[in-house]
Formats: structure tokens, C-alpha cells, sequence
């Protein structure tokens, strides 16, 4: 018991007084005692208690039913009757209160407690009832919300979808114009990262979550669609090691795009004069949040008038401007071929990384 408190509704002093002596002794708490209904329902207001003992014979303008109607309409506190009234009507005038206990006078110390108990564990067991059914509709709401959000995320995943596969059909039909094959290749490009961008949308119109996207069946569709636009020679071996990764996809645009650039890089240059050779592309994880991604081909290199990223194509600063996005660090290693490592950790969406204006 945890000391409830119970309030005394009697117009009977000595009867009252009797009652209380009685909780007490039982361990409840009586923190008034109130001949009069008006009265009672101020005390409840200062004293919050946990029940109410009410007789039904009372001083001033309101009985005891009166009071409980009242304080059913206005608090959620049980009511219990202790009256010597137990003819029918009144009986049905107090069942429309709807009481938690009725005890006739003179009553037993054994019927009091059994009562006050009773009458604390069915509200108890009222309340954590109506609690339960509000929060599953409360749920039932949040769960009807999450699948119009979700509805609403395919659709415009897939609307961004089709506008980029409209983009990447007039760059397509631009570069018939053209009899140039510089021009053509840089349609191409232009192309493929497009593509790398409609390909993430679909793998998260794909996806269960539509918060992430498996990452590393993102690479092996990214690397094949590469080879074959290229027309990797068979001599060449690409060899993807990623671990199970999700990625955001705040995060896994300006990655692809940055794989997509280096790895266009690697099979236009790398090996020229059908050299063979061998392209290495790795993602990792070791720590929580914190991503590596390297991608390193044994081919002729990058040539010695050519700096990353200052001196080298827009294709070069643009990866560059994309690892600061995200937070990232590059490392350009030209000792055996090439090698790019990029250090990063996920974007949350409100947490984009402000490039600066110099490397617009």
C-alpha cells in the first residue's frame, strides 16, 4: 500500500471521525474531513486525493449522489458510498454515478478495506486500460501517417526517376548532332552521371527502408553499367570488395557520383593500347558512421602535368567539391598506378557540408 489518500465526505462528526481512524489504521491517508458537497469539491481540488468516501445524507444544497456527479463529470476520482440508504431509489440514482463501491451503515472494517481496495484497483486498471486503447490509436494513426509518408516518398522517388531518365534522353539525342568525338565522350560523362543519380532513386524506390539503400548492390549495378558503356576490355579485371553497407541518400549521391567520376577515369585512361591490367573497388567500415571508400587501378597513371585537384579536369575538382560535401578526406596516392582514398561519415540531412565558395 502506498499511503492513498482518502477523502471523507460525512455530515455524521463522530461517525467520520470513526473512519478515518479506521483508514489510518489500515495505512491510507485521510487528508480532510467534509460534512458538505460544495465543500468536498474544493477539498478535492487542494488535496487530489487517490478515492472519495461519501455518504449520501449531507449538509447544504447538494446530497451525496448530487456531489458525485459532479465530481464524475469534473475529476477522475472513485467514489465510494457509506450511506444507511438502501432503498431503490436511491440506489438508482447513485448507480448513475457510476460508484466504485456502495457500503451500507453500520459497516464492518473488513467490508472498508475490501471496498477502498477494490475501488483503487479498478480505477488503476481503468485508467491503464483507456491508456492502452489510446495509444493503439495513437499507433494506429502514426502507423496509418508512415505509410502515406512512405506512399509519398516512392512517388516522388519515382517521379525524380523518370525526370532524370527524360535528362539523360535529350543529352542522348543532343549528341547524335555532333559528329566531334570529344563531344560525344563528353556527353557520355555527362550521361553516366546521371545515370549514377536515377540509379540510387531506384535502389531506394526498390528498398523496404526508404530512409537508406544497400550500398554495395549499388557499386556491383554501378561497375557493371560502366563496363558496358565504356566497353571495358576484357583484359582489364574490375574487382569490387565492399562490405554490407547503408547509406542515406543524402550520403550515397555525391559518393556514386564521386565512384562514378574516378571509375570512368580509371577505364578511359588507365590502360591505353588494350594494356591489361586490374581496378580495385573497395567500401568499408570500421567504425560506426565512418566510411572508407578506395579505388586504385596498376595502369600508366596519372601523368605528371596533371594535379589533383587544381590542375586536373573539371572532373577533378568536382570530386573534390563532392568529398568536402560530405565531410570527407582525400588522399591521391601515385606511386603504383593510381589510388584514391576517401575517408567520410554520413550525412544526416540537415547536416549537409557547405563547400567553399573558392572550389565552386
Amino acid at each position: 500500500m502506498a499511503n492513498e489518500k482518502i477523502l471523507i465526505v460525512e455530515d455524521e462528526e463522530l461517525v467520520a471521525q470513526d473512519i478515518k481512524g479506521t483508514l489510518e489504521d489500515l495505512g491510507y491517508e485521510v487528508p480532510a474531513i467534509t460534512p458538505s458537497g460544495e465543500e468536498a469539491l474544493e477539498k478535492i481540488k487542494k488535496f487530489q486525493p487517490d478515492s472519495i468516501l461519501m455518504d449520501i445524507m449531507l449538509e447544504g444544497e447538494m446530497d451525496g449522489i448530487e456531489t458525485a456527479q459532479k465530481i464524475l463529470d469534473l475529476f477522475d476520482i472513485p467514489v465510494v458510498y457509506i450511506t444507511a440508504y438502501s432503498n431503490p431509489e436511491i440506489l438508482q440514482r447513485a448507480k448513475k454515478t457510476e460508484p466504485y463501491g456502495y457500503i451500507l451503515k453500520p459497516f464492518h472494517e473488513r467490508d472498508l478495506q475490501i471496498n477502498i481496495e477494490m475501488a483503487l484497483y479498478k480505477h488503476e486498471a481503468r485508467k491503464n486500460r483507456s491508456q492502452l486503447l489510446e495509444q493503439k490509436a495513437l499507433n494506429k494513426s502514426l502507423e496509418k501517417a508512415i505509410n502515406e509518408k512512405d506512399a509519398l516518398l516512392r512517388e516522388i522517388h519515382h517521379r525524380v526517376k523518370n525526370n532524370l531518365q527524360i535528362i539523360i534522353s535529350l543529352l542522348s539525342l543532343q549528341s547524335k548532332y555532333f559528329n566531334d568525338e570529344r563531344i560525344h565522350g563528353f556527353f557520355k560523362d555527362y550521361v553516366n552521371q546521371v545515370k549514377s543519380m536515377a540509379m540510387i532513386h531506384e535502389k531506394m524506390y526498390q528498398s523496404q527502408d526508404l530512409s537508406s539503400i544497400d550500398f554495395n548492390n549499388y557499386l556491383h549495378g554501378l561497375v557493371s553499367q560502366l563496363s558496358s558503356s565504356y566497353k571495358k576490355d576484357p583484359k582489364i579485371n574490375v574487382y569490387i570488395d565492399s562490405q554490407d553497407i547503408s547509406l542515406n541518400v543524402e550520403t550515397a549521391i555525391p559518393c556514386g557520383l564521386i565512384i562514378n567520376e574516378l571509375l570512368t577515369n580509371s577505364l578511359k585512361h588507365a590502360f591505353p593500347y588494350s594494356r591489361k591490367g586490374e581496378i580495385r573497388l573497395e567500401l568499408s567500415s570500421c567504425v560506426e558512421n565512418k566510411f572508407t571508400i578506395r579505388i586504385s587501378d596498376n595502369g600508366v597513371g596519372i601523368p605528371e602535368n596533371i594535379q589533383f585537384p587544381d590542375k586536373g579536369s573539371f572532373g577533378f575538382r568536382m570530386v573534390d567539391s563532392l568529398v568536402k560535401q560530405i565531410g570527407g578526406t582525400l588522399e591521391l596516392n601515385k606511386e603504383e598506378g593510381t589510388c584514391f582514398t576517401i575517408e567520410f561519415e554520413e550525412l544526416n540531412y540537415n547536416e549537409r557540408i557547405s563547400v567553399d565558395s573558392d572550389n565552386n
